[in-house]
């Protein structure tokens, strides 16, 4: 069996980009979402079904491999399909292109199908998995995790979670975890590395009103840096994240 395919055309705006025209990360998992939900939409699952049906989709892990980010202007192709599932877990692919089909990004993810009513993950019924034509594996994907912090070299930053930050799933936009981890690195680090990987893995979510703190710890060398990250509720880890930075030559 062939997996569905969908892709689409995104113009890149300015409010999607930084001070260097460069499209953000938060905005590309944005921009990735849309497409996706573009595809449950064509395929009659979209949005709005999925809530008469008592569930929503819940992403649990994103791995990223950066080749370069879009810019201001430019239009780029972004192509989705589901790989493979089993009882528990979808694992979906995203590649975006330039117009010239050079890939710049590949990013793997896993996403969970969450029940409202139970307030818990539940198994995917083959009625919603079957329209994506994903293949079944009963096994468990084994995923990278996370680079761990190094606690005696971290540092933290406090975030409030604001009612905007939910959005219409009723949980923090995931965007949002991505903001608060690169934000705890400062405007200088940011200004001097180009991000070629990230991991990121989504434990448990955070709640409007709370106060969350985003640690990292970095790990420089000549060419390239690590950094390592965690959001933290109440002395529970709610995200992971360690992404590989290129050191820019100033």
């Amino acid at each position: 069996m062939t997996v569905k395919k969908y892709r689409n055309t995104k113009d890149i705006s300015y409010y999607m980009c930084d001070r260097t025209h460069t499209l953000t990360l938060p905005m590309l998992v944005n921009l990735t979402l849309e497409v996706s939900g573009e595809q449950s939409e064509a395929l009659g699952l979209g949005e709005e079904i999925m809530q008469e049906k008592g569930y929503s989709w819940i992403i649990l892990q994103y791995e990223f491999e950066i080749d370069r980010f879009p810019r201001n202007k430019e239009t780029i192709e972004i192509e989705t399909y589901a790989t493979e599932y089993n009882k528990l877990f979808c694992y979906r692919d995203f590649i975006i292109r330039d117009l010239q089909g050079n890939v710049l990004i590949t990013i793997h993810s896993t996403f969970a199908l969450f029940d409202f009513t139970k307030r818990k993950m539940a198994r995917l019924p083959e009625e919603i998995v079957t329209p994506y034509k994903a293949i079944f594996n009963k096994r468990v994907k084994r995923t990278p995790k996370p680079l761990d912090i190094d606690e005696e070299k971290a540092y933290s930053q406090p975030f409030y979670v604001r009612y905007f930050d939910i959005d219409t799933n009723q949980h923090v936009n995931n965007s949002k975890y991505l903001d608060w981890t690169l934000n705890t690195l400062g405007g200088e680090f940011l200004k001097k590395h180009k991000l070629i990987y990230a991991n990121v893995k989504f434990d448990k979510e955070v709640c409007e009103g709370q106060m969350i703190e985003s640690y990292v710890s970095i790990t420089e060398n000549k060419e390239s840096s690590i950094s390592a990250h965690k959001i933290r509720t109440q002395g529970l880890t709610n995200c992971s994240a360690s992404f590989k930075w290129e050191n820019i030559e100033q």
